[in-house]
């Protein structure tokens, strides 16, 4: 499939962008991930040198702090139309209040830490849209 190989293609660009904004090496985000497991290659794995895991995903972003939602949400545009599956199990499930009510949301200074890094970050994949191919 195509799509899913640019798909996977653009989660590892973004994944790569994340670590280079992070501030930390990645021998440093290995040495980080060995405590978490058996860990891996980060350069290897964000140079596509072996397919990526959802696993090994997951980690990098723990070890960098980014909820894997904000990650996917920096990646894929919102659809247009809801999932008629997901608003079925949603209807399901919901305890009839909203999601954002039953979590509290992060301190007001981790929310501004976090626009402020979201803007870098939009700043890097604006300039990495205008290289031409």
């Amino acid at each position: 499939m195509a799509g899913s190989k640019a798909d996977i293609a653009r989660i590892r660009e973004a994944l790569d962008q994340l670590v280079d904004l992070s501030g930390l090496s990645r021998r440093e985000i290995e040495r980080r991930l060995k405590h978490l497991g058996p860990g891996f290659n980060v350069s290897r794995l964000l140079a596509g040198r072996f397919e990526i895991k959802l696993r090994q995903m997951l980690e990098v972003l723990r070890v960098l702090e980014v909820h894997p939602v904000e990650f996917f949400r920096l990646v894929f545009k919102e659809p247009q139309a809801r999932s008629p599956l997901l608003a079925r199990v949603e209807a399901l499930f919901a305890s009839g209040k909203p999601l954002a009510q039953r979590h509290p949301g992060p301190a007001e200074r981790d929310l501004d830490e976090l626009r402020r890094r979201l803007e870098a970050m939009e700043k890097r994949f604006e300039q990495l849209r205008v290289k031409p191919r």
